[in-house]
């Protein structure tokens, strides 16, 4: 009995000592989102959607809540509160009507920034302006774009 004790007792003491590697092998995340730069002049006179102000049928998404507060990329502080939107190739501060095809709800936003970054996806909205016009439980709605100005 007095065999086993001792062991128990080696084992413990022993197991203090090795050392474990997961704390040295955490996984790195980029926060940096990628920025497009586009000649407004040129997307002008290129894109028919501005010359003929036609809607666009796509999916809009929102922004995540670890965005709140970073810049954008026209150097503005982004903020969920603000009818906001980002979008791969319009102008900065372009006013872009979007309206939720389901329920025909609709909010116009300012685009202040480039993406969204996914296949499939024509806008990304602020948490605001996506919950103006559909659930933010849904994720991603089917939405018409309208180009104001």
């Amino acid at each position: 009995m007095w065999y086993w004790g001792v062991g128990a007792l080696a084992l413990i003491i022993t197991s203090g000592c090795t050392t474990s590697d997961q704390h040295h092998n955490q996984p790195t995340v980029e926060t940096k989102r990628p920025v497009l730069i586009i000649e407004p002049s040129a997307y002008k006179k290129d894109n028919p959607e501005i010359k003929n102000n036609k809607v666009i049928y796509g999916k809009a998404s929102f922004y995540a809540n670890m965005f709140q507060g970073r810049k954008t990329a026209n150097g503005q502080i982004f903020d969920q509160g603000k009818l906001t939107a980002a979008h791969r190739t319009l102008p900065f501060g372009t006013k872009v009507k979007v309206t939720n095809v389901s329920n025909n709800k609709s909010v116009i936003v300012t685009v202040n920034d480039r993406g969204p970054f996914i296949r499939g996806r024509m806008i990304d909205l602020s948490k605001s302006a996506f919950r103006a016009i559909g659930n933010t439980r849904s994720g991603v709605l089917n939405v018409t774009m309208e180009i104001l100005k």
